[in-house]
């Protein structure tokens, strides 16, 4: 397996292990041949949303969330009529966004901040902390626009 290939796999271990602790269900597809890696499974109305996994590294400032796949022998670019989510894993710090097809259909990469800007410059930003979880509608809402939901820290008992 290849470098790229097994940082991907880690991506979606890390990814599919977060949603399990935020109590979402997962099903897994069969082969590589469809553009995404996990469907969700949202227990509150039984409705199936696509996610695709990434794996990236920051400066520990800024995530670069790619919403493109390029290997030697294909580039791809996702559409939000094939993924509802851009789930991203960070290696650097560890944790795990979710970006909804609303904040990144048509674009080749999104920026998350980390921290705050050097300038203070608070519009136009968007905070990684605003995509911790899975809400609303991926088509219809952006973070800010609907309210976080607490999440569990550790997985309940068996």
């Amino acid at each position: 397996m290849g470098k790229t290939n097994a940082k991907g796999k880690i991506g979606e271990a890390m990814i599919l292990a977060d949603l399990q602790r935020q109590g979402r269900g997962i099903a897994i597809p069969f082969g590589h041949d469809l553009p995404f890696d996990l469907i969700v499974v949202r227990k509150e109305d039984g409705s199936l949303q696509k996610v695709q996994c990434k794996y990236t590294t920051s400066d520990g400032r800024v995530v670069i969330a790619r919403i493109v796949s390029y290997s030697a022998w294909v580039r791809y670019r996702y559409t939000e009529d094939e993924v509802d989510w851009i789930a991203v894993y960070d290696a650097t710090t560890d944790q795990c966004f979710y970006l909804p097809a609303a904040v990144w259909d048509g674009q080749v990469a999104v920026s998350l901040r980390l921290t705050p800007t050097d300038n203070g410059q608070a519009k136009g930003i968007r905070f990684a902390s605003s995509f911790k979880t899975l809400i609303g509608n991926p088509h219809r809402d952006t973070p800010g626009s609907v309210e976080p939901v607490p999440l569990p820290l550790d997985l309940p008992p068996e």
